[in-house]
């Protein structure tokens, strides 16, 4: 502790704590007069993945994990435009420059403004950079993941809608605005989606939606395809101006907003109520909660036109940065949402939906780096036989994330068979007269807990005093989150007005809208919310098949288009992509001040939930270098001109393992440093 802070004092945010690193945020000095350009601990950092990467011709991984609002995008942000920096690019398709303006893009139109960030990210990403075999960057492959569709149309308390739309309604020109019909602005948005009002809000908005144009520009977006965007959002507007009558027949309470919306989006009014309210008539009024509200109805399409937007705005980067080239190995950035807590803002309110499908991400990533940083570490000295004497830490995320998406038991199921959250809310749904009561009342029954108010499992969940609400111990007990399961059902259950927001798009009658939205190829979209799933070079194909083959194979292919199991299906794909390469992990925390001095209490739980003193000190006592038999022979055998003329040839098969240890012992080296195992060397 006393180190971390005394570098946060010496303007040095960041700090290696073994092979990852520890960020506080925010710095308590600017480290330089750009967005955080990378300090001397990072540039280390991509300077060892880069060389790494290009001497095993092996894919790596950065992952930036933590609270929300601790900097992780920034971070990891800093990292890819230094890597590009550190390694060049070639080709004319990938460029610091097209790189910063999808930055940019993304920021529009994927992050809000909340109490901890002017622009906390609403999606996951996984950014990677394919190296051709002379080390060089060639191309940018982008894949995003969007676990909550409802964003665009509820509004968190505290938090805006996406920034892009408060950027249009003060930056559009006076001729687009024209079009779009955003002159007279309607005083209530049921979306939550209003113009800025103060002069400094115009102003920033204004200025953020002139770079967003200039990034599109750089990205080649064309004049028709912008115009597209611009229709999509404007109708997505005004059709929150439209609203929804609450009693009596399923239509909108604004007809003139409805038509206008129509006409922007290139769909007659008609046809767009019948999209939107008209396919009830035809479902079993039988269905969980009786069917969808006439505000689920317009909030369905309006999350429905937005993910096919977004969806589509990825597929155009994508081009701007695919190459056909052959490229060697990639590294990839993970950027996802920090760990959201009402606590952590001072709010009364319990956690909703959305918090849950991030935090529930953050999770896997942790369970993720827990198993690469003890597990694999532990079995590989195990298959070495490599005697190393550390202390396994008593918790695991695996707890958490098992009481929240452990699927059923392939065989029958019986009452005490246990089940997570997921699951046992996507059953709840297909069961008539279900409820959020039901669902709690399910998890603690299937668990078999004899006290009331436990449920999954003690260190993990328990069910609160207030009605429909249940405490998850996220960070392993560190940072309890209470959740509200109020109106779950409605958000989980299957909307068509979503789905036909699809058909709405592809049927415009503005062209622009109709060539954007029409799909290029046959095959059916794996998951709603995935972005990124195009691309003809060998890198990107192989990452899509590794998204593909988790969406196809056992439940996921029956399941995947339930709302809940396509959660974890998103963080399943997230996890394959990144389960191969080397990892490394960016351990954001929180360093808010208070009173003029660091939070210590707050710095300490955060650093305690990343069992970080554990991880050091298996990387201390272990040996985390490693290097196979051979290749240690070859690198050093030229210190030792006896062993070289020895083991000179390569026609004749050696005994590696002999001629390491003649080695050792010519060299006279401390063997206290040095491990020789079944087929490594390693060294600390």
């Amino acid at each position: 502790m006393h180190n971390l802070i005394s570098r946060a004092k010496a303007n040095m945010p960041l700090t290696h704590a073994g092979p990852n690193l520890v960020n506080l945020w925010p710095p308590l000095q600017a480290h330089s007069k750009s967005v955080w350009d990378a300090p001397p601990a990072l540039s280390a950092l991509v300077k060892r993945v880069y060389v790494s990467m290009v001497g095993t011709r092996r894919d790596h991984s950065i992952c930036a994990v933590g609270r929300s609002g601790t900097g992780k995008t920034t971070a990891s942000q800093a990292f890819t435009l230094a890597l590009l920096q550190q390694a060049g690019a070639t080709g004319g398709k990938i460029s610091s420059e097209r790189v910063q303006a999808m930055f940019t893009v993304l920021r529009s139109f994927g992050c809000v403004s909340s109490p901890h960030s002017d622009a906390s990210s609403r999606f996951a990403s996984v950014f990677s950079l394919d190296f051709n075999h002379a080390g060089r960057a060639a191309a940018g492959h982008l894949q995003t993941m969007m676990l909550d569709k409802w964003k665009v149309c509820h509004k968190t308390h505290g938090e805006s809608n996406f920034l892009v739309f408060a950027q249009m309604l003060a930056g559009v020109s006076t001729e687009m605005r024209t079009e779009l019909q955003l002159h007279q602005l309607p005083e209530s948005n049921s979306f939550g989606i209003v113009p800025p009002t103060k002069v400094e809000e115009k102003q920033r908005a204004s200025v953020a939606f002139a770079k967003l144009l200039a990034a599109m520009e750089t990205l080649s977006f064309s004049a028709g395809e912008q115009k597209a965007i611009w229709h999509v959002l404007a109708g997505i507007y005004h059709l929150g101006a439209a609203g929804a009558c609450k009693v009596g027949r399923r239509q909108f309470v604004s007809f003139d907003s409805a038509q206008v919306a129509g006409g922007v989006l290139g769909c007659d009014g008609e046809d767009l109520h019948t999209a939107v309210f008209k396919h009830h008539l035809r479902e079993e009024e039988h269905r969980v909660g009786g069917g969808l509200t006439a505000a689920q109805c317009v909030e369905g399409m309006a999350a429905g036109l937005y993910e096919e937007l977004f969806t589509s705005i990825v597929s155009l980067i994508n081009r701007a940065l695919s190459s056909p080239q052959l490229t060697l190995a990639s590294v990839m950035v993970v950027d996802a949402p920090g760990l959201r807590n009402p606590r952590h803002s001072a709010e009364e309110r319990a956690a909703g939906w959305s918090e849950l499908c991030h935090n529930y991400l953050q999770e896997r990533l942790l369970e993720q780096y827990h198993t690469h940083t003890f597990t694999h570490t532990r079995e590989r000295y195990t298959q070495e036989k490599i005697p190393v004497e550390v202390e396994s830490p008593e918790n695991s995320p695996a707890d958490v994330v098992s009481a929240i998406d452990q699927p059923p038991p392939q065989v029958r199921a019986t009452d005490g068979d246990p089940r997570g959250l997921l699951w046992v809310l996507d059953e709840e749904l297909m069961t008539p007269a279900s409820s959020e009561n039901s669902t709690l009342e399910r998890v603690c029954h299937a668990h078999d807990v004899v006290c009331v108010c436990v449920c999954v499992c003690v260190p993990a969940v328990r069910q609160c005093e207030q009605p429909l609400q249940c405490e998850v111990n996220h960070l392993m007990g560190c940072d309890p989150v209470r959740y509200d399961l109020s109106g779950w059902t409605g958000l989980i259950q299957n909307n068509p007005s979503a789905l036909n927001a699809t058909c709405v798009l592809q049927s415009s009658t503005i062209a622009e809208v109709k060539a954007m939205f029409t799909p290029k190829i046959s095959l059916p979209p794996l998951c709603r919310g995935l972005g990124g799933l195009e691309g003809g070079s060998q890198r990107s194909l192989q990452r899509n098949g590794t998204i593909r083959k988790t969406f196809s194979g056992g439940m996921a292919a029956v399941r995947r288009l339930s709302q809940c199991i396509a959660v974890k299906l998103q963080a399943d794909a997230l996890v394959n992509l990144t389960r191969r390469a080397r990892p490394v992990f960016l351990q954001c925390v929180s360093a808010k001040t208070r009173g003029g001095g660091l939070d210590v209490a707050a710095l300490r739980v955060q650093l305690h939930s990343t069992q970080i003193l554990s991880a050091l000190q298996l990387h201390r006592t272990g040996y985390p270098e490693h290097m196979t038999l051979s290749d240690f022979r070859c690198h050093f055998q030229a210190l030792s001109p006896p062993i070289m003329k020895r083991y000179a040839s390569m026609f004749i098969s050696h005994d590696e393992r002999k001629a390491v240890e003649e080695l050792l012992v010519e060299l006279d080296l401390d063997r206290k440093s040095i491990a020789v195992g079944a087929s490594r060397v390693r060294t600390r």
